[in-house]
C-alpha cells in the first residue's frame, strides 16, 4: 500500500508540473519530460564512461596488463594472497529449490576454490526433487558443507532463507551465489582484498554467462551483462551507488548485521540490501576481474518471468527507500545525482509508451500530432543507448572486430527494447493497481553435461 501511494503521489506531482508546463508552453508536455529525461541520461553516460577513459589511461601507464573481462590487472606468475593478506572465516550461502541439474557441479566446483577458511552452506529451500539426496551424498565427501533444510511453512523467497542461515554461521564475510554458480579458484583472493577496506560493506563480482551456452537469446543477455559491468564500474570509479547481484556478492557480517539482515518481504533481495547499505553508509564495490559464471535464460518465457521480478522490485526499492536516498545527511552528493540519473533509465520506457498511446489518441481524434518531436527525441533515447551497449560489448566482451560488435548492439538493442519496455510499464501497473507484491520465483536452471570452462580458469 505505501509504495501503491508513493508512486500514486509521484505521477500525480508529474502531472500537475506537466500542467503547469502547459499554461507556461503549449505544445506536447511529455515530450518536454523526455527531453530533460534524455539530458540527464547523456550527461550521466558521459560521466561514466569519461570516468572509465581515465581509469583504463592510468592502468597503461602504469604497466598493467588487460583482460579480457576489460580490467587491468598487474600479472605475476604467483596469484594467491600475500602472507600478510586478510583472510577472514567466509561463509558461502547457496539457496537452493529443485536445483538437482546444478548443485552437485557447483558444489564440487567450490571445494576447488584456493581458499581454506569457508564454510560452504547450501540452504535447501523445501525442494521436491532429488536435492535434498544429492546434498546428504555429498556431505559424506566435503567435512565443510553445511546443509539446512528449511521446513515446509516456512517464510518464501530467497531472502527469508538467506536469514535462516545467517545465525547458523560464523564468518566475519558472508559470500552469497547462485545455485547454477561457478567461480574460479583464485576468487576470494581478488574480491576480499576489496572489501578490506574501511567503510566498504560489500563487493561485487562481475557476472557473466556460460560460453557454451548457445542462441541468440543467450548471447544477447551475455551481451546485457556486459552493458551492467559498464554501468557497474563506471559508477564504482565516480563514487556512485555500485548495486549488488544476487550472484558473486560478498557481505561484510557487522554491515548485515548494522542494516537487520535481508529483507524478507523484497522481491529482489540483493536490490533492496544495496539501497539499505547505502543509506546506512556503507559503501558497495565492484571487483571486474573477479567473476562469478552462471547460466543464460534459454526460453521467452523463463527471461519475461526473471524480467518481470528484476523490474518490479528495482523500483520498489527507489519507493522503499525514496526518502533516506534523497537526504544529505545519508548519501553523498555524487551518490544522489547517480542514483537520480540510474532512476531516469526506468522511467523513460514508462514515458515513451505513454507519448506512443498519446500519439495515438492525437491521431485517431484528428489532433495535431508531434511525431517529429518525438522521433527526434526517440533518436536521442537510441543513440545514448546504443552507444553505451556498443562500447560495453567492445570492452568487456572482447571479442568482435569493430564492425561485428557494431551489428551485433542493434541486435542487442531490439533484444532489450522489446522486453524491458512493456515490462517496466506492467510492473508500473502492477505496483499502483495490484493488490499485493508479486510472489518472488526462482530462475530455473535447466543445467549441462558440457563443461567448457577454459576462460574462467
Amino acid at each position: 500500500m505505501r509504495n501503491r501511494v508513493i508512486l500514486a503521489a509521484l505521477t500525480l506531482a508529474v502531472w500537475i508540473g506537466l500542467k503547469s508546463i502547459d499554461e507556461f508552453v503549449t505544445g506536447p508536455e511529455v515530450l518536454i519530460l523526455l527531453s530533460i529525461a534524455v539530458a540527464i541520461m547523456i550527461t550521466h553516460s558521459v560521466w561514466l564512461m569519461a570516468a572509465q577513459g581515465r581509469w583504463r589511461r592510468k592502468a597503461r601507464k602504469a604497466g598493467l596488463v588487460k583482460q579480457p573481462d576489460g580490467s587491468y590487472v598487474a600479472v605475476t606468475e604467483d596469484s594467491s594472497q600475500p602472507d600478510d593478506a586478510w583472510k577472514p572465516w567466509v561463509d558461502i550461502f547457496i539457496a537452493a529449490k529443485n536445483e538437482q541439474r546444478v548443485i552437485e557441479s557447483t558444489i564440487r566446483n567450490f571445494f576447488k576454490v584456493d581458499y581454506d577458511s569457508f564454510y560452504l552452506w547450501v540452504i535447501d529451500d523445501c525442494s521436491t526433487d532429488e536435492t535434498p539426496f544429492i546434498l546428504e551424498r555429498l556431505k559424506v565427501e566435503f567435512p565443510r558443507l553445511r546443509v539446512l533444510r528449511r521446513a515446509y511453512g516456512s517464510c518464501p523467497g530467497k531472502s527469508a532463507a538467506l536469514n535462516e542461515a545467517l545465525p547458523l554461521s560464523k564468518g566475519e564475510v558472508i559470500a552469497v551465489f547462485d545455485a547454477d554458480a561457478y567461480i574460479a579458484p583464485n576468487f576470494f583472493a581478488l574480491t576480499l582484498p576489496v572489501l578490506d577496506q574501511d567503510g566498504v560493506g560489500a563487493v561485487q563480482a562481475q557476472k557473466r554467462i556460460f560460453e557454451h551456452q548457445i542462441g541468440v537469446l543467450v548471447d544477447c543477455q551475455a551481451s546485457e551483462y556486459a552493458m551492467d559491468t559498464h554501468f557497474q564500474m563506471g559508477r564504482d570509479l565516480i563514487g556512485g551507488a555500485v548495486e549488488l547481484r544476487g550472484n558473486g556478492q560478498l557481505i561484510k557480517r557487522a554491515a548485515l548485521v548494522d542494516v537487520g539482515g535481508w529483507n524478507n518481504k523484497a522481491i529482489t533481495d540483493d536490490l533492496d540490501l544495496s539501497m539499505r547499505l547505502l543509506i546506512s553508509n556503507w559503501d558497495v564495490r565492484f571487483c571486474p576481474h573477479a567473476y562469478v559464471w552462471e547460466e543464460g535464460v534459454p526460453t521467452i518465457k523463463g527471461l519475461l518471468r526473471q524480467r518481470r521480478r528484476w523490474a518490479e522490485g528495482s523500483i520498489r526499492r527507489y519507493l522503499d527507500y525514496i526518502f533516506p536516498l534523497n537526504s544529505p545527511t545519508r548519501l553523498s552528493f555524487v551518490e544522489r545525482l547517480d542514483t537520480l540519473a540510474f532512476t531516469v533509465y526506468f522511467v523513460v520506457p514508462a514515458l515513451m509508451f505513454l507519448e506512443v498511446s498519446s500519439e495515438i489518441m492525437r491521431l485517431s481524434m484528428g489532433v495535431p500530432t508531434y511525431g517529429k518531436f518525438f522521433a527526434l527525441i526517440s533518436l536521442a533515447v537510441f543513440v545514448v543507448s546504443q552507444l553505451n551497449l556498443f562500447v560495453a560489448i567492445r570492452i568487456y566482451r572482447n571479442k568482435m572486430s569493430f564492425w561485428q560488435t557494431l551489428i551485433h548492439s542493434f541486435q542487442v538493442s531490439s533484444y532489450v527494447y522489446a522486453h524491458w519496455v512493456p515490462v517496466i510499464f506492467v510492473s508500473f501497473c502492477q505496483i499502483i493497481f495490484g493488490k499485493q507484491t508479486s510472489t518472488w520465483h526462482p530462475t530455473e536452471h535447466v543445467g549441462s553435461a558440457q563443461s567448457v570452462f577454459s576462460d574462467a580458469t
